[in-house]
């Protein structure tokens, strides 16, 4: 197997990764990866060394000078890297499990919290204003929330063309059947909180409707540019505009680009994505199984 194989199978799907992460953070992960994977090295300790990363940015961030700024944006990339590098890691070992993806998003959730809370403690002593705090609040609240949406978006296009079941389905049975044979409480409560985050990301459990089972080819050809958009509203994106904005020690038009553009892009990308379900949907009933127009 070719390095450029081994690379291609360390990741999710090309076309539904953020464009940053093909061209920058995990090419620099897969050199990580490649000259660890075969140690006794798991993924969850690349994931707490990513932890570890993201709070030295989180500690840098509040000091609340321009050096600390610039410094929190370079710990944030090593975080972001290794953030990438666990999946690999996982991928390329074939010892992924849901209990991974749990510490995994426990970490994302911990340490974006505490980048946050560093960003709003730094911005208010950087400009001797606490108001500075709301919007490093709703910057985090709102980063999480299109982390969630692009998420959902990426787990169903992957598992529909690759002609598998719903991901948040598949993935609802593995956590179910975890759960039923755990006996430690922490491993249970992980799990469950795991439980809970697939149902918030599915929607309610009485208003879920079953997906109609596309035909990959079909689904791959209107969803294919959408998909390439919606990775522009991933984690990494999000967290590359506020690297950006650190080294220009200027990280509150970070927060001022989540509050606004970037919640004007996730409502249009709602209704363009609602604008080509019913296309595919009128397509699927009318058995029109040729490429299609773009949408």
């Amino acid at each position: 197997m070719t390095i450029a194989e081994e690379y291609r199978k360390s990741l999710k799907m090309a076309e539904a990764e953020e464009i940053l992460d093909l061209i920058l953070y995990r090419p620099i992960a897969f050199i990580l990866v490649k000259s660890i994977y075969r140690l006794p090295i798991t993924p969850n300790q690349v994931t707490y060394a990513a932890l570890v990363a993201g709070l030295i940015a989180a500690f840098e961030f509040g000091q609340g000078t321009a050096d600390g700024f610039v410094w929190g944006a370079i710990w944030y990339a090593i975080a972001n890297v290794l953030d990438c590098g666990d999946g690999m890691l996982a991928r390329l070992q074939k010892s992924g499990t849901p209990l991974g993806r749990i510490v995994d998003g426990i970490v994302d959730w911990v340490s974006s919290v505490a980048i946050f809370f560093g960003l709003g403690l730094g911005l208010s002593a950087y400009f001797v204003q606490p108001l500075y705090w709301f919007p490093a609040i709703a910057a985090g609240i709102f980063s999480g929330y299109h982390a969630m949406m692009f998420d959902k978006r990426q787990q169903e296009y992957i598992s529909t063309v690759r002609g598998e079941r719903n991901f948040i389905d598949r993935e609802s049975e593995k956590v179910n059947t975890e759960l039923s044979n755990a006996t430690n409480p922490i491993r249970k409560l992980f799990l469950s909180a795991y439980r809970w985050y697939l149902t918030v990301q599915e929607g309610s459990r009485k208003q879920h409707v079953e997906l109609p089972r596309y035909p990959a080819q079909l689904y791959r050809s209107y969803n294919k540019t959408i998909m390439r958009w919606w990775t522009f509203l991933g984690p990494t994106t999000n967290r590359s505009l506020l690297m950006i904005a650190g080294l220009f020690a200027a990280p509150e038009l970070f927060c001022w680009v989540v509050i606004v553009p970037l919640n004007l892009y996730l409502a249009f990308l709602t209704l363009w994505q609602r604008r080509v379900t019913r296309k595919l949907n009128t397509a699927l009933k009318s058995d029109l199984f040729a490429t299609p127009v773009a949408a």
